[in-house]
């Protein structure tokens, strides 16, 4: 389990797999100066959303050391959900949905693809 940390006070706490994907459309949008909503769920229950402005800090703290392979499919699902209206949602459902999607796995250093 990684962190996600935005700022000085949120923290989204993320299985790697799912952090290195989100990881990867936050800084596709910082990079080119577009904040990016993101919202989850917290361990509370709570629904928790922080908007994340290319001044921001944003810090990944992954539980592994291994490099991660990025899955093409969820990359381009979450770049359409962080160019939408609601932002990049990370529902416990959506997670699970995204996990059976499999697809291309394409290099942890790749960019992500632009919608």
């Amino acid at each position: 389990m990684g962190t996600l940390h935005v700022g000085r006070i949120t923290r989204i706490d993320l299985p790697d797999i799912v952090l290195a994907h989100v990881h990867a459309v936050v800084i596709a949008k910082l990079r080119i100066h577009e904040p990016v909503l993101v919202g989850w769920i917290s361990p509370e229950g709570h629904r928790d959303e922080v908007l994340v402005h290319p001044t921001m800090p944003v810090v990944v703290n992954y539980d592994a050391d291994d490099r991660i392979g990025l899955v093409r499919d969820w990359l381009e699902r979450l770049m359409r959900s962080a160019n939408g209206v609601g932002g990049l949602q990370l529902t416990p459902e959506a997670i699970e949905e995204l996990a059976a999607i499999g697809g291309t796995r394409v290099d942890a250093g790749a960019p992500a693809p632009a919608s």
